[in-house]
């Protein structure tokens, strides 16, 4: 199973999944708790740093250095499919 971030609710002294997860019965996993109120704030504080350093950069330098990353991550897909 790959990292997977999933929304959950804490009852009953369990954690229940909102949505349906792909795991094998009794499977060991390890849990970081984040409140949707520390998520938001952590975000927060990401987008405030991009904006701040964004502000140097003309929206087409942006924008070009977006579409070069779109294409070197379907490149590096392309180059390892069937490297498994």
């Amino acid at each position: 199973m790959m990292t997977e971030v999933i929304t959950a609710v804490f009852e009953d002294g369990v954690f229940k999944p909102l949505e349906k997860i792909k795991m094998k019965e009794h499977e060991k996993v390890t849990i970081k708790i984040l409140s949707l109120d520390q998520w938001q704030s952590r975000f927060d504080r990401v987008i405030e740093r991009v904006h701040k350093k964004a502000v140097q950069y003309t929206p087409e330098e942006i924008e070009a250095d977006i579409s070069q990353a779109i294409r070197d991550v379907r490149e590096g897909k392309r180059d390892n499919q069937g490297s498994y």
